[in-house]
C-alpha cells in the first residue's frame, strides 16, 4: 500500500531541493547567468509543482526571488504566488550586515 502522506512529503522535499540545486546551477553558469542545466531543473520543478502545490518562497534562495524567477516559474504554470519582496530584501540586508561582522 503507498503511503501517500509519506510520498506527497518527499516530493515537497524534493521540489525544495530542486530549487536549492537550480539557484547553485545559475552561480555555476557562465557569468552566473542561465544554463541548459537551468532549463533541465525548471522542467522538473514545473512537472513536480502542480503536483504537490508550490514551495513557500521563504525556502527559496534569495536571488531566485531578487531576479523574478520563482514568480516566471509560477506565473508560467498559471499558478498564483506572493513573495514579501520587502520581507526578501530586509533578510538580504541581514545577511549583508552579519558578512561585514564575521
Amino acid at each position: 500500500m503507498i503511503d501517500t502522506a509519506k510520498l506527497l512529503e518527499v516530493a515537497r522535499g524534493e521540489l525544495i531541493s530542486l530549487w536549492s540545486d537550480l539557484d547553485e546551477a545559475r552561480r555555476d553558469a557562465y557569468e552566473n547567468q542561465w544554463s541548459m542545466g537551468c532549463d533541465s531543473l525548471v522542467e522538473r520543478i514545473k512537472a513536480l509543482t502542480p503536483l504537490v502545490g508550490p514551495t513557500p518562497w521563504a525556502q527559496v534562495q534569495i536571488p531566485l526571488l531578487e531576479d523574478g524567477v520563482y514568480q516566471r516559474v509560477h506565473q508560467e504554470l498559471g499558478i498564483e504566488v506572493a513573495v514579501d519582496m520587502d520581507a526578501v530584501a530586509e533578510h538580504q540586508a541581514w545577511l549583508d550586515r552579519q558578512a561585514v561582522t564575521t
